[in-house]
This record gives structure tokens, sequence and C-alpha cells, in this order.
């Protein structure tokens, strides 16, 4: 607990650390102040107390009490925050359960003690993963690898994003702290942007519970507290199996679903599975792998039609033995899109309704720790075991060393799991693909194993041992059965049914009677124009977002999608208002989402304009002086581009900025390398000369987290010569002035732009 002059809010600090359900705990506190609160400390054994003799920044006190602890697991303990008493206890769980480095909260509650409101802060979907510092709970060997940078602002943030994604988890449940506003804020709260909204206040009254009067009885706050129904107390999370699928839940971020489908004959079905699949999930990826013995065999069919994605590096697969498949489809997942789970779709299966990715969403938010769903979530018991099982049983003695190096292995063996409408998790993907490259006694054990049906035994026994809890698969298996013919009565039970969501085996013939039945039930997989065609002027140009957006979401960044949609409109208006220039500049382009949508809308709107994609691409991120390393992103960005279909639209460069020699004309320039303030106005001037009078620049991440870029586009428009014309979240434009007025005019995600 870092803390400088805060003499009011030490007591709450120190009562609140106190009464935590979590035994094995001291607080570190770090007083640099000139008021020293030495008197404040009670005596408590478990509360050390340090005073500095100078003045430190919040950084390097960060770092010197997490030096002073012997702890294998540090929490941040700001002073002037409200923790309920099961705090520790939650997160210590979370983070161990998840098995990441930090955790802590994105969606945040807090009070203003100022006006007495309350609000909520939501860290958006789709940018870099980000945790609150108020909320942290960390690993010491993580920290002892990334320690703070020695700053005032921001410190938290920078730590948070030297860690990689797959480090880094977020609690579901936000309500064991409320941060407090008072005007004093070591990081001042903006509570005008727009990842605030208003919260009931005497919500947080009534979280507090006693604790209200000893946060807030000498300040100016008064709230007439609304009779509630006593809160019921905190009870253990119910094991997943015994989970409702139908029980309600609170709103929750709906999961990123990625279908993984083998297939490898009748290219026919497998261009109706996937418009299938598109048309009743259209927010999931659907990944095509080719594991028949013709490598051209899905090159017959132009896929990207449907914004579908075909495995670059498939092998020819074997039935029985499919566990290989599974594994190169999470590896490929992992590599090239941001997602949550994956479900194994077998080319003889069919999806039935539509609303599956937001059922496995209410699913999965009630329990964040499992790894695999399937229809049998407890471990095989002989002698009723399923026959796949039954083999691993006799192999015992030959999986045992393995098993005794995991706590109760030996109890975890075996699992077992039809392999249609399987789903995994991004987490217990990431886990599984590293232990299967990386385990020797495991390689040597699958060489000498005869199990068959390995994909349906070994995943999810290994899920198991790696600490992931299997749970019962919320989508009925009625009908997703092991060579069982349907009738056509039974397809119209199956499709009136909220649970079902899945059908197999169904014929790979594609005039069969049950693929015909389930087409025709949904309109033959066409959605119809949200708006009649003749209404359009035959002059227009047909730009609709939908198609481009549904590009976007197949690649990896931090570009959303209602910044994506401004980008689109000021992309449209930018080339329609200066038509002298062909060129659209991106400077940082990491693997391609913003440059696809410029791409995407310049091919409609001037097919002649070219989009200058320039980027060092030596997966370095961030700012200068926090540089976040990734993988180099350039083939990616290509291969992006190919299967768009826009490389012949994009001109790629290598390089950075200042790096590059420019001579003509620019409509629209898009800043969005490293983001300090140096390195924003070097990109910005090495081109600036060529925007026109009327010119668009637009800025991606101009936002509190990047204090340099909000400082180099404010000073911009504050010297008058740029105006800012619109803004979505952190994507802002603004317009070269020197023109006729266009003030009237608005650019936003809803209109029409010529």
């Amino acid at each position: 607990m870092p803390t400088f002059n805060r003499r009011d809010f030490v007591p709450r600090a120190i009562s609140c650390f106190q009464r935590q359900d979590y035994p094995n705990k001291e607080l570190i506190i770090v007083d640099d102040g000139t008021d020293p609160v030495s008197d404040l400390i009670p005596s408590d054994k478990r509360i050390q107390y340090i005073r500095l003799p100078r003045r430190l920044s919040v950084g390097a006190k960060r770092n010197f009490a997490c030096e002073q602890s012997a702890a294998s697991l540090i929490a941040h303990w700001d002073d002037d925050d409200w923790h309920a008493p099961r705090r520790l206890s939650y997160q210590v769980d979370h983070l161990l359960s998840s098995r990441a480095a930090i955790c802590g909260i994105k969606d945040l509650l807090f009070f203003d003690t100022r006006d007495g409101k309350a609000w909520q802060f939501n860290y958006p979907d789709g940018q870099r993963p980000w945790l609150s510092g108020n909320s942290l709970v960390y690993t010491r060997e993580f920290w002892a690898t990334h320690r703070f940078p020695e700053i005032n602002i921001g410190e938290d943030g920078c730590f948070v994003w030297s860690a990689s994604p797959d480090q880094i988890t977020a609690v579901a449940d936000p309500t064991f702290h409320v941060g407090i506003i008072h005007g004093k804020n070591v990081s001042p709260k903006h509570i005008g942007g727009a990842w605030w909204r208003p919260h009931p206040a005497d919500d947080i009254q009534r979280m507090l519970g006693d604790d209200w009067s000893n946060f807030f009885e000498n300040s100016r706050c008064s709230i007439s507290m609304k009779k509630h129904e006593p809160v019921a107390p905190v009870t253990e999370r119910p094991a997943i199996s015994s989970l409702s699928p139908n029980a309600s839940t609170a709103a929750v971020k709906p999961i990123r679903n990625i279908f993984a489908c083998l297939v490898h004959e009748s290219l026919d079905c497998v261009v109706d599975l996937v418009r299938n699949l598109r048309y009743l999930d259209p927010s999931s990826v659907v990944l095509l792998y080719n594991g028949s013995k013709d490598p051209r065999f899905l090159e017959k069919y132009q896929f990207a039609q449907h914004g579908v994605v075909v495995h670059s590096a498939p092998q020819p697969k074997e039935w029985g033995k499919l566990h290989d498949f599974a594994l190169d489809c999470m590896r490929y997942a992992l590599d090239n899109f941001t997602f949550d789970t994956m479900t194994i779709v077998d080319s003889d299966q069919l999806a039935l309704r539509s609303g599956y990715s937001q059922y496995l969403t209410e699913y999965l938010a009630r329990y964040p720790g499992v790894g695999m769903l399937g229809n049998s979530p407890a471990r095989q018991l002989l002698p009723g075991a399923a026959d796949p099982a039954k083999v691993a049983f006799s192999e015992f003695e030959l999986w045992r060393p393995l098993l005794q190096r995991f706590p109760d292995g030996e109890k975890k063996f075996p699992y077992w799991t039809f392999w249609p409408s399987t789903v995994f998790t991004a987490a217990a993907a990431r886990d599984l693909t590293r232990f299967f490259a990386e385990d020797e006694q495991l390689k040597q054990i699958l060489a000498r194993s005869s199990i068959w049906a390995t994909e349906e035994v070994i995943l999810p026994t290994i899920t198991a041992m790696l600490g992931y809890e299997i749970g019962a698969n919320p989508c009925s298996y009625d009908y997703v059965k092991y060579r069982c013919p349907y009738t056509p009565a039974q397809i119209e039970t199956a499709l009136n049914r909220d649970d079902i969501f899945w059908i197999h085996p169904v014929t790979r013939q594609y005039e069969d009677t049950l693929r015909k039945q389930v087409r025709e039930r949904h309109s033959y997989y066409v959605k119809p124009p949200e708006k009649p065609i003749e209404e359009l002027p035959s002059h227009s140009p047909l730009l609709l977002t939908q198609p481009i957006l549904a590009r976007m979401r197949l690649l990896e960044g931090w570009l959303e999608e209602d910044e994506a949609d401004l980008l689109i409109a000021i992309t449209a208006r930018a080339l329609a208002d200066i038509p002298q220039s062909q060129a659209v500049v991106e400077v940082g382009s990491y693997c391609g989402r913003a440059t696809v949508v410029l791409a995407s809308t310049a091919q409609v709107v001037r097919p002649s304009a070219k989009i200058w994609s320039i980027d060092p691409h030596d997966g370095k991120l961030g700012t200068t002086g926090q540089i976040v390393t990734v993988a180099p992103s350039l083939e990616k960005l290509k291969r992006n581009l190919d299967n768009a279909g826009l490389a012949d639209v994009v001109e790629v460069i290598q390089a950075c900025a200042g790096d590059v020699h420019w001579e003509q004309l620019i409509a629209l320039l898009l800043i969005d390398g490293l983001h300090d303030y140096l390195n924003v106005a070097r990109d910005f001037y090495s081109f600036e000369p060529w925007l026109p009078v009327g010119g668009y620049v637009a800025f991606h991440d101009y936002a509190d987290y990047y204090p340099g870029v909000m400082a180099f586009v404010d000073e911009l428009t504050s010297a008058k010569s740029y105006r800012k014309i619109s803004r979505v979240r952190s994507l802002v434009i603004l317009q070269k002035k020197g023109f006729k007025d266009r003030s009237q005019e608005t650019v936003n995600s809803n209109q029409s732009l010529f």
C-alpha cells in the first residue's frame, strides 16, 4: 500500500485489510508523505510500516514494497478504496484456477464523494487486455521480471501490458471493490468518457453495508437508501455439471467462438455446412481443415466469399487418430485470432438453430475455470466405460508415470467425450498445445499407445490433468449420436427444442432429405436484404459495412467494431472529398485489422485508390518507454490481406514512417504506430505536408491510457490548424482547416457520407 499524505484514508484501508477472510496475509505500507502516518498503524504483526526518507514515484514505491515481501502472491491495496472481506480469497482462488500471472477487474465500480454519484467503468472488448491497477493480484515471479516503470501515473497499466494476453485474466464479479473518487486521486477520473455509465448509488451503499458510515460519515454525500431484500451470503461455486443451462444470468461479454471443421469429402456438403454455420452463428469464425489426401480439395471453391478461413498447413488424417487435427486447429487459432472457445464440428454435422454463441456465453459465465465441455463430464469408470476408455484402462501402467507427475493424476484417468460439438476454451487450448509440443514423456507414451478415438480420450484426460474442469455441454446430445439414422419427424422435433443446437450424423449428400429439411427451415441460409435494392440509387456504390466488419472480425488487433464503422465512413468521405488524391496512408498496421477496413472501403468507393500500409513489423508495440514485444507481424499481415482478396489494393512497406520517401497527396492519414508523444509526432509530420486543405487524419488510441496521443492531438486542435470532427471510443478524426465550412455536417457511424 503506497501512501502519501492520506491520513483520512489510511485507517479505513487498514480496517479493510484486517477483515479479510484470507488467512495468510501481510500488509506492507510504504509512506513518503510530509505527514507521516506511523501513529495510525495498529499493533498487528501482519502489518509492516516503512517510512521512506524521500519521496518516490508510485512505480518506485510499488517495486520497493514488492521487494520487502517474501510472499508468492502480491495484491495492490490502494489506500483510498473500499475492499470487501472476501476480496483476497476470491482473487487468489481465481488467479490460481486460471493459471494466469495477473488477475484483476476490467469493469469497475466507483463512488464520487464530491456529488454522491456512482459510476461503472467498462473497459471495451477488442482492446488490448487491461486490468485496473487498484485491483491487481499477481505472482511475485511475474513481478520479478516485469518491474513497474518508475512513474506516477500509468505504472500499473504498463505493468499489465508487459504481460502476454494468456497471462492476464479478468474476474467476473467486480463487487468486492469500490474505487473512491475524491478529487485528489493520483490518476484523475474523467467520468464523462464513453467508457463510463451511471450506476445506482444506493447499490453501492448496500454493498458497503456498515462500512458506509465509516467511509462517508464526514463527507457531504447523503443517499436515500431504497428498501432491498437482505443480500444473500456468498456461497461456494457450484460444480459445472450441476449448473442449469436455462438459469438466468446477468449480461456478460459475448464469447468469441471458432468452429473447427474437419472436412475430407463431398465438397458440395462442405459448402452446405459453411453456409449453415455462417447463417446461424455469424459471429463465430469458421476454420476449415482439409483432412483428405488431396491437398487441393478445398481450392476448388472460393470459401473466402463466405468469410471462412482455410487452415494453411493441414495434414491428412485417419479415423480414430484425430487429436492432432484439434491441436493443429488450436495452434492456428492461437497464432491468428483472439478467441474464447473452439467448437469441434464434424463434416457430417449441422447446426439447427441460431444463438449458439450466446448460449455458450451465458453458460460459461457461471464457471470460468472450465477447460472443456463434452457429453460426459465425469471420469470414466469400469465396467460401464465407453469403449475407447476401456482401451485406455488396459494401458494404465503405460500412462502411470505421466499421471503421477500431476496432483491426483491417477484419479483423472481416463475421461471421454463424444467428439462432435466438443468445446475447448482458449486457455485450455494454449496449455494443451504447449504440453503436447514440449513434453517428451507424453510423446514416448503416444508412440506406444493403442488407444483409438484419441481425440475423445486423450485430449479430455490431459485437459483434466492440467487442472481444468471438464464440464457438461449445455447443448443437448439427444440428436448427436454415433451412426444413428434420424427421421424427418425427429428433426422437426429437434428444430423446435431450445436446447438442441446440433444434429449428427447427416449423410454427406447435398440433396439428402434431412439436409434439405434444415435448409428449408432456415430460408435456404439466405438473409433478407436490410433495404430493398430498388430503393438504392442506381449510381450509388454499394458500400455495405457488415461484410467489411465480418472480414475485420477474423483478424487479431484492437480496432473495435464501432471504431471500424467510423473508419469506413471517414475513408469514404475522404476519397469523395479529395478527388485529386489516390492515397490513403496507414502508419502502424500490426496484423491488418484497420488495413482491411481501409482497403475494403476504397475497393468499393474508389477502386483506383491505393492503401499504403507502413510499419516496421519489428514486434514492438506500446510506447518507447514501455515496449510490449510480440511476434513480428509482416507475414501475418500479408496472409490476412491475401485471404481477404485485398493484396492488390494495399502497398505494404516494412519501414518506420520517417524512413519513407513520400511525394503524393493523401486523402486520409491514420496514425496508429508507437503511442508516445515523440513517435506520434514523427509519424504525423512525416506525411502531414502531403495532406491537402480539407484532408483528414485519424488517430487511434486517443485515450487516457496513452497520454502522449492525447497531448499531441489536443495540441493540433488547440493550434487551430486542425479541428476535431468526430470520435468513437479511442478513434478520433481531425480535418485540416482552411476550406469551405462544413461544420453542420457530422461524421458518425450511423450516417451516409455520400
